[in-house]
């Protein structure tokens, strides 16, 4: 697919960074569109193909940019592991894109690759460790002066604020998330954290707000709808797994609320777009859900719901 190892130059050029940094970047789509399993292997080749390069000679400033090229396939490469529930490959690509994040002392990339392993441990419900990573990473993206990484920091540590029932913490650093990314609109943000838009902040919004209803106070369900429906129907194309993960909270909130027919609804919009991404996160998203549902005893939509979340959860569809 990358051609013969034999074949790799014994000197580098920004020719080559820019062909390991374009198939990162189709890569990379791939996974935001049907998920982990689409990418995956293809990564690990990538990475077998272009990690040599590391040994080839260069100038001071193309071999930083391999560096950084290599580190961000890395940081992929460990996004897609997570998606798939292969944790311990998952910790060792981001581990190895952390050493050659700081070798090219790209304080950016640092930061986008702490952000993403404190999602790793906000996936599992191990809501101070998470906020431990994303608070380890806002001075480093201060450091590298990306405003729009600083938002995503605080963004995701009102996530762990939330999870935590820590009401006043989570809402607080939602809004300096909002002022970061509002400063950051003249900011060309990097290929990493160019998935990080306006749909992406209000959706992260809605979820704090779902969380809060679950954790502190039903009330907050309510202001995480439109939220929630914002992001939906502005989030651009190629975005099918953010979707299934902002149509599951949105129906976690109607339910929340008492909505048990809205919640069917949505919550069908969320298995059927979920069914070609190849994710186990999706599937992992459905299963609170599906516990919410099964405590509406007599409502019909909210057993049609569950059963059709048991179904969806225990089949193949969702998975690798």
């Amino acid at each position: 697919m990358f051609g013969d190892e034999s074949a790799l130059p014994t000197r580098v050029d920004a020719a080559d960074v820019r062909h390991v940094e374009s198939l990162t970047g189709s890569l990379r789509a791939l996974d935001h569109e049907y998920g982990g399993g689409s990418c995956r292997d293809a990564a690990i080749a990538l990475l077998g193909w272009a990690t040599p390069m590391l040994e080839a000679k260069g100038s001071d400033a193309v071999r930083d940019r391999l560096h950084v090229a290599i580190a961000d396939l890395h940081n992929l490469a460990g996004w897609a592991s997570f998606d798939l529930g292969m944790l311990e490959s998952a910790h060792a690509h981001f581990g190895r894109a952390m050493e050659l994040a700081k070798k090219a002392k790209s304080s950016a990339l640092e930061a986008d690759i702490l952000y993403r392993m404190g999602r790793v441990h906000l996936h599992y419900d191990l809501a101070e460790d998470a906020l431990a990573s994303f608070q380890r990473g806002l001075p480093i993206a201060k450091a590298s002066g990306s405003l729009l990484a600083v938002s995503i920091l605080h963004a995701n540590e009102a996530w762990a604020f939330a999870k935590m029932g820590a009401e006043k913490q989570a809402l607080r650093q939602f809004g300096r998330a909002q002022e970061e990314f509002a400063r950051s609109s003249d900011e060309k943000p990097p290929p990493w954290a160019r998935f990080f838009d306006e749909a992406d902040l209000v959706s992260i919004g809605g979820i704090v707000h779902t969380e809060l209803a679950r954790s502190c106070d039903v009330k907050y369900a309510r202001t995480a709808i439109p939220l929630l429906t914002k992001a939906i129907s502005s989030a651009g194309a190629n975005t099918s797994r953010s979707q299934s993960f902002r149509l599951a909270a949105l129906s976690m909130s109607h339910l929340l609320r008492g909505d048990a027919e809205a919640a069917y609804e949505v919550g069908s919009q969320a298995i059927s777009l979920s069914g070609p991404i190849r994710s186990v996160r999706t599937r992992d998203r459905m299963r609170p859900l599906k516990a919410e549902a099964e405590k509406f005893s007599g409502s019909r939509a909210a057993d049609e719901l569950a059963e059709r979340l048991a179904q969806f959860v225990g089949s193949a569809r969702g998975a690798a």
